[in-house]
């Protein structure tokens, strides 16, 4: 019995010393995890703050050689030495503006005051003061940078550049008090450029900028080329935004509504480092709704003068959940090598301890920081040696993970460039093959058409059937190209409204339900149009009549044969949009599968029918059309007996865009 007590104390004493190692080893591994993790995301964050940067003066450099090269026109020149009118000086820099692609514009005379500018009121004869850009021109040196223009600058500048600048204060959490209730001054890069006579002597300036309020093409630029756009967990994983002062003028950092957080501020925190201080800030924050590894740097006026801030940052929950993972399986290796000790311990005998104090000696250098730390065991049983195995496979795991983190993190960059290139190689090619089929197959409609109207003579039946035949197929790759058109579009950012006001049923529904008649008649089908004749609203007539072609070509393919569809319009519940439905009668589609339908290349289920074509574009194209226009699409069914199409229009959407238009189905 004493005997094996002493085994009994003996295996208490070892289990002991192994739960005291692997507590240890457990801590220090995950606070060598975590201490990694954080460094690594930290100088991954500092690391785009400085693309950030990169693509912020690359911006700078633009404008400025913008205005570099109108100031070398020779008009202008001219209107300096007083041989130009007002009104034709405007014009000229009203098409520079366009052409370059800058908010704003303007002439000044060598005695400061303006000439001329290039935005409606177009307002002139006011002395330019207290702008270091302008008066750095002025003094015959070129010059450009980031200012603060107040609401009465902007109204000079353009009546739409102080619309677009006023943004309404958004009370933000953990944010310093304040009693604003807008921002209305305008954050701008800046640039001017003196006119010398030659002499070398000014004769005036021509300056101009981009407003970077609301300007959400310069931060997503920013966004993609760091991050791309890859979510986790429904959120993007890195977010841009320029501030005002502490106030978001343009982000890519989204409220719970979906919404860009707009006029949402910084937290006190932040506040204090970057904008009293003018330090960078290089941390966990919370931002608007959610923490993420960020980094803040102030930005200056040209005479040093701190007026907003650049920030990027990172998900945070993005790599809490690789820290875990990484946690996770160093536990497991810990786990396993508890348990193989625990089961030598029966066979231990006292010169165990030895073995046993090689691995504690190992384990504090692991925790210092030492990751090609391993264990030695030389005259050990087995069972020892298979421990410290365990062990030295859990250390060189670590270090291999610590690796590839690093690792990951510089080839992250060269891999965003790779699909970037890949990407616009694509759109390329879909853009030239869709443009390049869309005119010849006009004149095949055309001529389709031309016979079936009888222009080049009577048809017998057999000839009748075959152009019905052709006439349905030219149709459906019509609309094919139209889709692949559009989604080329939507790919590159460019699908653009035509806005109009239109009725509805003869404008856009029943030319469509006229070319879809021989469609529908081949397979039983009765189209019911319950839209009022006079139902009105403004829109794209050719990307809505492409929706309504889209979902009324889905209901006769996947509609029962025989059956009914009914294509309503009202004005909805709240007064503020009009609500359209293409209904039929089919096997519909299960619960659950709606939303799955608007993907890309998704199709709709047939009911084991393979045989039905389709490209599996018209729904993704038809869902981001309707919501260019500030409209909604859904979809509903009862399976087995019928599926529905609803989507929204807005009654005022917003203004047309300058741009070129979408292709609607013809």
């Amino acid at each position: 019995m004493s005997k094996l007590a002493f085994r009994t104390r003996l295996l208490l004493g070892f289990i002991l010393v192994i739960g005291i190692v692997a507590s240890v080893s457990t801590w220090t591994g995950f606070s060598f995890i975590s201490r990694t993790v954080v460094k690594e995301a930290m100088l991954r964050v500092e690391m785009d703050l400085g693309a950030a940067w990169s693509a912020y003066e690359t911006e700078r450099t633009r404008t400025q050689v913008v205005v570099s090269l109108v100031s070398q026109s020779e008009a202008l020149r001219s209107a300096l030495r007083g041989q130009l009118s007002g009104a034709a000086i405007s014009n000229e820099l009203d098409a520079f503006r366009r052409r370059y692609e800058v908010d704003f514009l303007a002439l000044v005379g060598g005695d400061g005051r303006v000439i001329a500018r290039s935005r409606p009121p177009f307002a002139a004869g006011d002395k330019v003061e207290a702008n270091a850009v302008i008066d750095s021109a002025l003094a015959g040196q070129a010059s450009s940078g980031t200012v603060v223009m107040p609401r009465a600058e902007l109204l000079r500048e353009g009546e739409m550049l102080a619309e677009r600048a006023s943004i309404p204060i958004v009370d933000t959490e953990h944010a310093t008090p304040t009693d604003r209730i807008a921002e209305d001054r305008g954050m701008v890069i800046e640039a001017a450029i003196p006119v010398l006579d030659s002499g070398e002597r000014v004769l005036g300036v021509v300056y101009g900028g981009v407003l970077l309020n609301r300007k959400s093409a310069l931060v997503d630029r920013i966004r993609n080329a760091a991050f791309g756009d890859r979510t986790y967990l429904g959120k993007p994983v890195g977010t841009v935004t320029i501030f005002l002062g502490d106030v978001r003028i343009a982000t890519n950092v989204m409220l719970d509504t979906g919404t860009r957080a707009l006029g949402t501020r910084i937290s006190e925190e932040v506040y204090d480092k970057v904008l009293r201080r003018g330090e960078r800030f290089a941390d966990r924050a919370f931002v608007v709704n959610d923490w993420y590894l960020s980094a803040y740097d102030p930005i200056r006026d040209p005479t040093g003068t701190i007026i907003g801030i650049i920030y990027v940052g990172l998900l945070e929950k993005q790599y809490l959940g690789y820290k875990s993972g990484l946690a996770l399986e160093y536990l497991g290796i810990t786990f396993l090598s508890l348990a193989l000790a625990a089961g030598v311990a029966m066979y231990l005998s006292s010169g165990f301890r030895r073995p046993i104090m090689r691995l504690v000696r190992a384990t504090r250098e692991l925790s210092g920081g030492n990751l090609g730390a391993r264990v030695q065991v030389v005259h050990a049983s087995q069972e020892v040696t298979e421990l410290a195995q365990a062990f030295n496979s859990m250390a060189a795991a670590l270090e291999v993970r610590s690796n590839e983190l690093h690792e990951a993190s510089v080839a992250l960059q060269k891999a965003y460039v790779e699909a970037e290139e890949k990407n616009r190689a694509y759109l390329e090619m879909l853009g030239f093959v869709t443009h390049e089929l869309k005119s010849p197959l006009a004149s095949i409609v055309f001529a389709i058409g031309s016979l079936r109207d009888h222009i080049l003579g009577s048809l017998n039946a057999k000839q009748e059937a075959l152009l019905k035949a052709a006439s349905i197929s030219a149709d459906y790759l019509r609309d094919t190209i139209a889709n692949y058109l559009n989604l080329s579009r939507i790919e590159e950012g460019e699908l653009k409204l035509h806005l109009a006001e239109v009725r509805f049923c003869p404008g856009v529904i029943e030319p469509l339900l006229e070319r879809l008649s021989d469609l529908a008649s081949e397979r039983g089908m009765r189209i019911v149009c319950d839209v009022p004749a006079g139902l009105a609203g403004v829109c794209d007539p050719g990307l809505v009549g492409s929706v309504f072609q889209n979902l009324l070509s889905n209901a006769i393919k996947y509609g029962r044969e025989g059956g009914e569809i009914l294509v309503a319009a009202h004005p909805a519940d709240d007064g503020r949009s009009l609500r359209f439905s293409v209904w039929n009668e089919g096997d519909g589609f299960e619960r659950g599968a709606g939303e799955k339908l608007f993907q890309k290349f998704s199709r709709l289920p047939s009911g084991g029918d393979d045989t039905k074509s389709g490209t599996g574009l018209g729904l993704f194209v038809s869902q981001r059309i309707i919501e260019k226009h500030g409209g909604h699409i859904w979809a509903e069914s009862d399976p087995g007996w019928w599926a529905e199409f609803i989507f929204t229009l807005p009654v005022a959407p917003a203004p047309p865009e300058e741009s070129a238009g979408g292709a609607g189905p013809g």
